[in-house]
């Protein structure tokens, strides 16, 4: 056996297609629904090549030391945050994801959807209607432009966000931690500054070790009692709880939330109760268009890295050089 790919059924719409194609070129291929299964599996752990497996899979030192002739990880997603990229590095393996285009542009018109539901309080007018309730005296909604947009981190999704945004008439500022050229759009600020000058905050950072929990309710407790708060990314860089007691304490503010820690959301998360919350099950920004290209990317990176072929979209590309010299390697 040289490739595994684990991941319960609910994933099967990308690690199908992965499995056959693999197949058809002559790879064998084994599937495990979760990490005890494949540790269990003591003798494939000593041959296994390959290990495809979803972002929030834990391949870490322990792992790797099970599987000696392991050369590379490949997620189907853009996330890699179960995965410890510097102990995978260190061993020479390389890093695959699903850093494509579609899935970039997807969650930063999502992030779009969620600040301008938010602040024309899209919901609440949607109860007028459904309800039959007669107009209120005085409206919610706010308009975008004129306000000032912070996003915390400038990836690939903060730069799609704010290429968006502009041409909406709004102030962009932006928060990242390594100091990079930025549009002459954007203006980098610090977290701080950006939290209390900010009409709208965006978060837009991947979830490592550096971001989890960096943003507590002292920190929260900075940005304008109206803020709209939006969360796309991932939900472990801000505790629920957190968010929960705040937004209770600030009527006015407005959130915006498609991803939580744990997920899914608990059912008794105080989240749930706040009535200027909006709650989607981290899916707001998956659409067709992107589900279509990961499942492909997947497959490429997949078939890739089986036959020595360096991938298009690698998490660790220092390691390549390293890994190519792996292929004449009498251990592999």
């Amino acid at each position: 056996m040289t490739v595994a790919l684990v991941g319960t059924s609910s994933f099967d719409r990308f690690f199908n297609p992965a499995h056959d194609a693999l197949q058809r070129r002559g790879h064998g291929v084994a599937r495990f629904s979760t990490r005890e299964e494949l540790l269990a599996a003591v003798d494939a752990l000593q041959s296994l090549e390959i290990l495809g497996a979803t972002s929030s899979f834990a391949a870490d030192r322990e792992l790797f030391a099970r599987m000696p002739r392991l050369r590379a990880l490949v997620s189907p997603f853009t996330g890699v945050e179960g995965f410890d990229v510097s102990a995978a590095t260190e061993n020479g393996i390389l890093v695959a994801n699903g850093q494509i285009a579609e899935n970039t542009v997807s969650m930063a018109e999502a992030a779009v959807l969620f600040t301008l539901a938010s602040l024309y309080d899209l919901h609440g007018t949607e109860r007028y209607l459904r309800e039959n309730l007669p107009r209120p005296s005085q409206v919610r909604a706010r308009m975008l432009m004129g306000k000032t947009v912070g996003l915390i981190g400038f990836g690939k999704i903060g730069q799609a966000i704010a290429e968006r945004l502009s041409v909406w008439g709004v102030r962009l500022v932006a928060s990242v931690r390594t100091t990079r050229p930025m549009p002459a759009y954007v203006a980098a600020q610090s977290l701080d500054e950006l939290l209390a000058t900010s009409d709208v905050v965006i978060m837009a950072a991947a979830l490592t070790p550096e971001s989890r929990g960096m943003l507590d309710l002292d920190a929260l407790r900075r940005m304008k009692p109206d803020v709209v708060f939006v969360n796309i990314t991932r939900g472990g860089i801000i505790p629920d709880d957190t968010l929960a007691t705040l937004a209770a304490e600030r009527p006015a503010m407005r959130l915006a939330l498609d991803v939580f820690d744990p997920e899914p959301l608990k059912e008794d998360s105080p989240l749930r109760e706040l009535p200027n919350a909006i709650l989607t099950p981290h899916m707001v920004g998956h659409t067709v268009e992107s589900q279509i290209r990961l499942r492909g990317a997947f497959c490429e990176n997949l078939l890739a890295v089986a036959e020595w072929r360096v991938p298009e979209y690698v998490v660790n590309p220092s390691v390549i050089e390293t890994w190519l010299g792996k292929q004449d390697s009498p251990q592999l």
